[in-house]
């Protein structure tokens, strides 16, 4: 295991006896922020880009969607390999920015292949741990999913697994399906039920990133946290009178 000062040799690029072929035959899991950056990246909306290029399982701990990016049926390559690199490398998955490099479930960093595999770590250019994470874009991950993490974490801890398919949608939606969750917010009774500081609208309106965090917390609310939103006073008055009157 590697710690965040460990070093190690790795360069990827044409020319490399092996260039591509860690792109095909192999399982990328997407994480929510992926899904922005891709879609943006190819001028789509989350519908059509998760229609298009991905597919949802369920985990069996948690009960909840997972995305994985589809692969080309024929040669199980990546959709956005080409021969000279990746169509899209600016918005690449979190996966594909970690390689070679994989994380454990406890926090530790390891490699995801050896020499035999991967002609890239044999190399002469030396990275260490923190320089790759900051270079690759990582670390932007871990501030803007901070919230995202806590939702599996959360479940892990409780040992609860969701069933419900409404809950397992609301999920979804808000963690993957960014356009939909904007329709939701902004279209819905949403703003007139909760409680939202203006500000806070005011930035989900016009940051997709911010909307994504605020989709976050929306689904960490959901799932296991009836804390961070709050109803508006209004609204629960009026449900008290319907109440008493019925």
């Amino acid at each position: 295991m590697f710690s965040l000062e460990s070093k190690f040799k790795f360069e990827c690029r044409p020319g490399v006896p092996c260039f591509n072929t860690c792109c095909q035959k192999i399982n990328i899991f997407l994480t929510p922020f992926d899904v922005l950056r891709m879609k943006k990246s190819l001028r789509m909306t989350s519908d059509e880009f998760l229609k298009e290029y991905t597919v949802a399982l369920i985990a069996e701990k948690t009960g909840l969607p997972v995305v994985l990016l589809k692969m080309d049926r024929e040669t199980g390559r990546c959709p956005f390999v080409s021969d000279v690199g990746c169509r899209i490398y600016a918005d690449r998955p979190w996966s594909c920015r970690m390689y070679p490099l994989n994380q454990q479930e406890n926090g530790e960093y390891g490699l995801a292949a050896d020499q035999t595999r991967c002609a890239g770590l044999s190399e002469e250019r030396e990275w260490g741990v923190y320089e790759w994470l900051e270079d690759q874009g990582i670390t932007v991950y871990d501030a803007i999913e901070k919230d995202f993490a806590q939702i599996g974490a959360r479940l892990a801890t409780t040992g609860y697994k969701i069933e419900n398919p409404k809950i397992r949608d609301m999920y979804y939606t808000a963690c993957y399906n960014l356009d939909k969750f904007r329709r939701f917010v902004f279209e819905s009774s949403f703003l007139k039920v909760f409680d939202i500081d203006p500000e806070t609208v005011r930035e989900i309106q016009e940051d997709e990133v911010e909307l994504l965090k605020f989709g976050f917390r929306w689904a960490l609310f959901g799932i296991a946290d009836n804390k961070s939103f709050k109803i508006k006073e209004d609204v629960l008055e009026a449900k008290r009178k319907e109440i008493k009157g019925s």
